[in-house]
């Protein structure tokens, strides 16, 4: 006989759907920007710049000696994280919005297989089954036709495997690095990444409207999307393992969608009330923990 046992670390799961909460709120914020003459790499760029500075400035006093270990650490997740971005930026181009929600909902999955490989341990099943249940979800919340596959579907694949190895980057080398440090260099190399290919792309296509619609949404996503929700996640993950981090930050197209609907009047239909408690029921398989009772 089995015996359903509920895990307690609800805190730091709990920091992640937080964080979430403000990637959802984000495309609001993203799409004001564009809205007024924005570039998604000069999106990028100021936002990874504006974390940059902030972390420096408050945590100046705590960031102490930066090894040649910590910059090696920071290097590699800051340009997962802005391959992620870069690639589902490129993806857009050529795909539509839903499938590339879709498409980068395939992290949920490819996070166990890389811990896997990575930590020699086959993680549990239920890590697989609400992974899966989770994509299924994703799938009802953000896909629409036409069905297929095209160039920009296969670039949003590439920034889903990224997002998959920043996740997991972030659970290896948060054992061997502070928190702060990790999160700081990481802003650093995401902004250099991120302003180096703005100027060999981008630079040209930038209008900006300056305005304080815009000015607001820079400023948001600098501080809550990236310098707060990051800073939040590297800690989170300090506690909670790759494969269920990945199903928690996922929500973030339940969010999406719910302030789509709340500030921008989408319609809530059956297929989105579907997709979004689907995804939620993931969580509660990742949460439950099965035992033999004796």
């Amino acid at each position: 006989m089995r015996k359903i046992k509920f895990q307690t670390n609800y805190l730091y799961e709990f920091l992640l759907l937080f964080v979430a909460i403000i990637w959802g709120s984000g495309f609001i914020a993203t799409k004001v920007a564009i809205t007024n003459g924005a570039t998604p790499l000069f999106i990028m760029t100021i936002r990874f710049l504006i974390a940059s500075i902030l972390l420096t400035v408050i945590f100046i006093k705590h960031i102490g000696k930066i090894s040649k270990n910590d910059i090696t650490s920071g290097f590699i997740v800051g340009l997962f994280l802005f391959l992620g971005f870069a690639f589902q930026t490129f993806g857009l181009k050529y795909t539509t919005l839903s499938k590339n929600a879709f498409l980068t909902g395939i992290n949920v999955i490819i996070v166990p297989f890389i811990c896997w490989i990575i930590y020699k341990k086959n993680p549990p099943i239920k890590s697989f089954i609400s992974a899966i249940v989770c994509f299924i979800g994703i799938g009802l919340l953000t896909l629409e036709p036409p069905m297929g596959l095209n160039i920009g579907d296969l670039l949003t694949m590439a920034c889903a495997l990224f997002f998959a190895l920043h996740i997991v980057s972030t659970g290896y080398f948060i054992k061997k690095i502070n928190v702060i440090k990790l999160t700081i260099l990481q802003m650093y190399f995401s902004f250099l990444f991120s302003f180096i290919t703005f100027l060999f792309t981008d630079i040209k296509y930038v209008n900006i409207t300056i305005n304080t619609n815009s000015i607001l949404a820079m400023l948001y996503l600098g501080i809550f999307s990236t310098t707060i929700a990051f800073l939040i996640q590297t800690y989170a993950q300090s506690k909670v393992i790759a494969n269920k981090t990945a199903i928690f930050l996922s929500t973030e197209s339940v969010f999406g969608t719910i302030f789509s609907i709340i500030l921008f009047g989408e319609v809530l239909t059956t297929k989105l009330i579907l997709g979004c408690i689907i995804i939620f029921i993931s969580i509660i398989i990742s949460e439950i923990d099965l035992k033999r009772s004796n």
